[in-house]
């Protein structure tokens, strides 16, 4: 096991707990999360920071089990570990918690509610072979780097983060090969700005200024690795890879999201990629599947997103859309993932464009349901005030939609088939089922065919379409449900 130290001159240190490991501190970082389900189209000017919250996180590394003490600062009541596939059955003892964690991962330990959060995130140990002095290596050693503008990659390039470092800055690359942003440090996005094109991407935006950008922008790059690295207050989509082939994204963390349209990882006309192992609190998407005008005369295909964590405060946690401009979009894998926190909907296409999607499978996906629920709301006026409407509000499990939306660009919609949903395993505390999944053809043409579900439970219990009230509108498709 290995503790990283602490950066000195990093201001982002939380007091709301303390966490040691046989005996040793672990020093908590702080970031600043969505406190509420509160949202607008991209206005012109960032969310106000009075509609975000605390939460902590702690770094560390193991390939064995961890045994953490976490002493909150305030009293609590209920305790969960999550996900709860785990199984983790922490103990307390006079108000201090003892959790076991069984191997490397991503967890959360929530104290009463999903207001008070400790995230936990155990690296596998591993040593990045990196020659530190070489020519093609962007080294940031422990401490705080304030670059504050776009690093610009060229080929062959690798930046390394390491551990305990933080760069407060964004990385781009385009037309470039062999590139690698790795280490276990943090990617801090915070004193960036937001670019004006709705994805906040800096390349889109001609009017951009240097202190402008994704924290991660790439594109049409081949052979990237993206590894070990936790992203921190982005100023749009955290990881925006457009147009690129063979990427590998692996073990990130992202955390601390609250900005307008902070995006997980948009996978927009790209090929032979892969992102696993990995966090992503976001406000908006988590993991996303686009056609997008940038290269939308390429196709977008064989995609994996596999062993992943996901929380979503705004938006869907998996999905293919909303853009879908592409000559075809197909061999989509999500697999073996947990959505411990969701918003509007869990499992998601939304077809307005011109691509042949084909081929998207849903499988092995475990889903968390809170007893307790918040509405999502789109903010009408800047100075509007958010209130709950219904606390008992559960998320859409999935909606397949095709026809046109508001960010279509293409005249016509293509088509989508053969689409699998593979043992969904769905858990709610208070035992209700997530009603209201729909399939929908807006504009009455059947354009959707050949969905196929199996094994799809709730509670351990098969479900079938009748008891979760699955609609389809306008003779939209040919459904298959095996149990």
């Amino acid at each position: 096991m290995k503790i990283y130290k602490f950066p000195k001159e990093y201001e982002k240190k939380s007091s709301e707990y303390r966490v040691s490991c046989c005996g040793k501190e672990i020093e908590v970082y702080s970031c600043d999360v969505s406190a509420i389900p509160f949202n607008q189209v991209w206005s012109g000017y960032q969310r106000p920071e009075n509609q975000t919250e605390k939460s902590g996180y702690v770094l560390l590394s193991s390939d064995d089990a961890v045994e953490l003490e976490i002493a909150p600062k305030h009293s609590f009541e209920t305790l969960t570990v999550r996900p709860l596939s785990k199984g983790i059955k922490p103990t307390v003892d006079n108000g201090k918690v003892k959790v076991s964690f069984p191997k490397a991962g991503q967890y959360t330990v929530e104290f009463d509610d999903s207001h008070h959060v400790l995230n936990v995130f155990i690296n596998p140990e591993k040593e990045f072979k990196v020659d530190k002095d070489s020519e093609d290596v962007i080294y940031f050693g422990a401490g705080v780097h304030y670059v504050d503008k776009r690093i610009i990659l060229k080929d062959g390039q690798t930046v390394f983060i390491d551990e305990g470092a933080v760069v407060y800055g964004a990385i781009e690359a385009v037309d470039k090969n062999d590139v690698k942003i790795i280490g276990y440090g943090i990617l801090d996005n915070s004193r960036m700005n937001r670019a004006n094109e709705m994805n906040g991407c800096a390349v889109l935006d001609p009017n951009a200024l240097e202190m402008t950008g994704n924290p991660i922008f790439l594109n049409r790059c081949h052979n990237v690795r993206i590894e070990g690295v936790t992203f921190v207050n982005s100023s749009g989509w955290n990881i925006y890879l457009d147009g690129c082939t063979d990427v590998t994204v692996d073990n990130i963390k992202i955390i601390g999201q609250w900005r307008y349209n902070a995006d997980g990882c948009d996978f927009c006309n790209c090929k032979n990629s892969v992102i696993k192992n990995s966090f992503l609190r976001t406000f908006d998407d988590c993991i996303v599947m686009k056609g997008f005008r940038l290269n939308n005369s390429l196709p977008l295909e064989n995609i994996v997103a596999e062993n992943c964590v996901l929380w979503c405060d705004w938006g869907r946690a998996l999905e293919v859309g909303a853009e879908t401009s592409a000559p075809y979009m197909k061999n989509v894998f999500f697999r073996n993932c947990d959505i411990i926190y969701g918003c509007h909907v869990m499992l998601d296409i939304q077809h307005g464009d011109k691509a042949k999607i084909s081929d998207v499978h849903f499988e092995d996906i475990r889903i968390e349901y809170r007893k307790k629920g918040e509405y999502p709301l789109i903010q009408e006026k800047k100075d509007a005030v958010y209130e709950n409407k219904d606390e008992r509000y559960m998320p859409v499990l999935f909606e397949l939609i095709a026809g046109t939306t508001m960010w279509s660009i293409d005249e016509n919609s293509g088509i989508l088939q053969d689409v699998y949903f593979k043992n969904i395993e769905i858990t709610t505390e208070d035992g209700r089922i997530p009603i209201g999944s729909r399939i929908l053809v807006r504009d009455g043409k059947k354009k959707i065919k050949g969905i196929y579900f199996e094994n799809i439970t709730v509670n351990g219990a098969v479900c079938d379409a009748d008891t979760l009230k699955v609609s389809v509108y306008s003779g939209a498709c040919d459904i298959f449900w095996k149990n």
